[in-house]
């Protein structure tokens, strides 16, 4: 990847920040049914200008990205490729034009308001099939309107809502499969979301508490299957309905350093998601009501980090997940898991410029037994594979900082 960025500053009120870049990414991916080569060449730009006032900030611009990918999917042979089965050349482009205004107000009243409209095009010619008619796709969008309203309380509270609508569309992944399919019929996703939330801090703003709920509304929300071959393909699956909470609670036990220890902090988070179909039928199925495979209904994160003032560090992690659907129909579950790492090491300056500092530590210190990265939806049954055991790491990092002039 290479870019280039420029900004100009007008005057103290208007600046402009514009930037280029290009990349190239080669990807290779074996599979048990396949062996995928994708090289990507991209590259596209964003220009941005902004007005700062007393009471009102502005940000407006554009950005552009254009792709010519080729996709080759062969045979597998012993994790090598074999017969061509695909050779595609993948023609995309897409473009956004977006402004957003922040107003602030007396007495901690802050209303910003945006709106973006984008447009994408995906191109297709299967050079592995003589004759084969390009397929050209062109996704547009109304314009995506977003409202946010907050309000500052007192300096240590703020409260705030919004809503805002958008739309994404499919992916090229999602357009080619793997089961060599040319899915032309797949329709952006459109959704609203509404959130409201709290952040507030107390005990000198040692404890930091944010809390956040959320309804998101999702129309022909795109979903992986798998097909009698074990292939991947994607289907529009009707409306969901996202319902959540997320929240996390941070505690500093001390306000400045002592003797013993410069940091000790204590973490948690906790995520709420109820997540279902609203009206998804498939053949003769309904799974209205049904939740959506793949999404834990409770998730837990907490952690404690220790800083000491010889330069010992100590840092300790716990995570649970809810068990969660694997298929529409709900018939089959991952079981729950609770996971507990950590990491300890020492710190240390060499010279003024120089810093050392190594550690050791374990992940999934009790070996669950658990299964990550499921495969919603796969066919005869195989959605689980297997997750890595109780493992151990040690490590060394050395810094040198540059002098400042």
């Amino acid at each position: 990847m290479a870019a280039i960025s420029n900004t100009y500053h007008f005057n103290e009120h208007w600046q402009n920040m514009t930037n280029f870049y290009g990349a190239y990414t080669n990807y290779l991916n074996p599979t048990f049914l396949n062996y995928e080569i994708r090289n990507e060449p991209h590259f596209g730009g964003r220009t941005l200008v902004t007005y700062e006032s007393g009471i009102f900030h502005l940000n407006m611009g554009g950005e552009a990205q254009k792709g010519f990918f080729k996709t080759e999917d062969f045979g597998n042979t012993n994790g090598s490729p074999d017969t061509v089965q695909t050779n595609d050349m993948i023609n995309l482009w897409t473009y956004s034009l977006f402004a957003q205004g922040d107003f602030r107000f007396m007495h901690g009243w802050q209303v910003t308001a945006g709106a973006s409209y984008n447009k994408s095009f995906t191109g297709i010619n299967r050079l592995s099939v003589p004759g084969f008619t390009p397929r050209n796709i062109t996704f547009d969008n109304q314009v995506a309107p977003r409202l946010a309203i907050a309000k500052k309380v007192t300096d240590d509270l703020l409260l705030y809502s919004s809503v805002s609508k958008g739309f994404s569309p499919p992916t090229t992944a999602e357009i080619l499969p793997s089961n060599q399919s040319i899915n032309t019929y797949l329709q952006p996703e459109q959704g609203i979301d509404y959130e409201a939330g709290i952040k507030s801090s107390f005990l000198e703003r040692r404890l930091y508490v944010e809390i956040v709920g959320f309804i998101f509304q999702l129309q022909h929300a795109i979903v992986v299957r798998q097909d009698s071959s074990g292939s991947d393909y994607y289907v529009n699956a009707g409306g969901t309905q996202q319902k959540g909470i997320e929240s996390q609670i941070t505690y500093q036990f001390l306000s400045s350093p002592t003797a013993a220890f410069t940091s000790a902090q204590i973490w948690l988070s906790y995520t709420l998601d109820h997540f279902t179909y609203n009206n998804f039928e498939k053949d003769a199925n309904n799974y209205s009501g049904k939740y959506l495979p793949g999404v834990a209904k409770n998730t837990v994160s907490g952690g404690l980090d220790l800083f000491t003032t010889p330069g010992i560090f100590l840092h300790l992690t716990y995570y649970y997940s809810d068990k969660l659907p694997l298929d529409d129909a709900n018939t089959a579950y991952a079981g729950s898991y609770q996971l507990l790492g950590g990491k300890i090491g020492y710190k240390t300056n060499l010279t003024k410029r120089l810093n050392l500092s190594f550690f050791a530590g374990v992940d999934n210190a009790f070996n669950v037994k658990y299964s990550l990265g499921n495969d919603v939806n796969a066919a005869v049954g195989r959605y689980y594979n297997a997750a890595p055991g109780v493992n151990y790491f040690a490590g060394l990092t050395i810094n040198c900082n540059r002098p400042r002039r």
